[in-house]
């Protein structure tokens, strides 16, 4: 499979306007320790698309994660989508295929948009749709990774949630998967043609170079590799690409592990009193220590970069550009 560097494809399609820690002076995580990581899918049952039927992407889900024997990932639920018993039945077919469901909320609200009591209200609606299901685990994952700038309601959520006995699902390494999923949902609505192997490559290296990017900040802010946690979501790209990107992580020299097993890493109990939250765990860490605002975001979490990068690799086209 080829794949170029974060450095060349920044070069190719123009863009330098982010500071990327793995180009700069930090240095890398020793070559003897055995990078881990654990995948993670958001906003699970996702309703149909242009692309697949709400069922068939998590059958299809389910098969690319069998065929490269993954460990059991981690299913963030979504209420809203698992009101009608044929979702709910989707979640199942995860967890009857050994992967572990947790809870993001019922409604998706942003924290700060709703009070610290609605939001609450919100996650224990979930809570008591989600908990009989097979394989729950209480983990909560913020909706938008946002715990809120207000540190008095931050507090508040976080203290219901330890009640509840939560423990905070978080993400490690963000990137905008979702975005290049609408990208190319709204070019197949749009009778586009889609080059499928071209958004392979796309997407494999956006989400390879976050991967990248934040083992070497947890290194640097924490003086160790830690165990990191891939935020996806249950999407139509998962559906695709998820097993062509374990396959991808496993050749670069990592081991991909449970979910379960990557909770287990110090930094699940670190207690931080920065509220900057929306790029995961490692980076709020790098916040919290003064580097935040010199590293991020990394251009996995930009707009424009995904279109720029998307549009440098041909990836969609009307059906009369073709030649002849």
């Amino acid at each position: 499979m080829h794949t170029f560097s974060f450095t060349q494809f920044m070069i190719s399609i123009g863009v330098g306007c982010f500071l990327y820690l793995g180009s700069a002076a930090a240095d890398p995580p020793p070559e003897d320790s055995t990078p881990e990581i654990a995948i993670s899918l958001d906003d699970a049952p996702m309703p149909s698309t242009a692309i697949f039927q709400g069922r068939a992407r998590t059958q299809a889900i389910i098969q690319k994660l069998q065929n490269v024997h993954s460990p059991p990932v981690g299913i963030f639920a979504l209420g809203v989508h698992a009101q009608q018993p044929l979702a709910m039945e989707r979640l199942k077919m995860y967890a009857e295929a050994g992967h572990l469901i947790a809870n993001h909320s019922y409604s998706h609200y942003k924290l700060g948009k709703v009070s610290a009591e609605t939001f609450i209200q919100d996650v224990q609606r979930a809570h008591k749709q989600l908990c009989g299901l097979p394989n729950f685990r209480r983990w909560f994952r913020f909706p938008y990774l946002y715990e809120g700038d207000n540190a008095q309601q931050r507090a508040a959520v976080l203290q219901a949630l330890a009640a509840m006995g939560y423990q905070q699902g978080y993400v490690t390494v963000c990137n905008y998967d979702f975005h290049i999923n609408c990208l190319v949902v709204r070019a197949v609505k749009n009778k586009q043609a889609v080059d499928y192997d071209k958004l392979r490559t796309v997407y494999l290296n956006i989400l390879w170079d976050g991967i990248d990017f934040y083992d070497r900040l947890a290194y640097e802010v924490c003086g160790r590799r830690v165990k990191q946690v891939l935020l996806l979501h249950a999407n139509d790209l998962a559906a695709h690409y998820l097993g062509d990107l374990i396959e991808l992580i496993r050749s670069k020299g990592w081991k991909v592990i449970s979910i379960e097993e990557a909770y287990q890493d110090p930094i699940a109990t670190m207690q931080l009193t920065t509220t900057f939250s929306k790029h995961g765990r490692i980076a709020a860490i790098a916040q919290e220590r003064g580097l935040g605002q010199r590293v991020l975001p990394h251009p996995s979490q930009s707009y424009d970069y995904i279109q720029k990068a998307l549009e440098q690799a041909q990836v969609f086209s009307t059906p009369d550009s073709h030649p002849k």
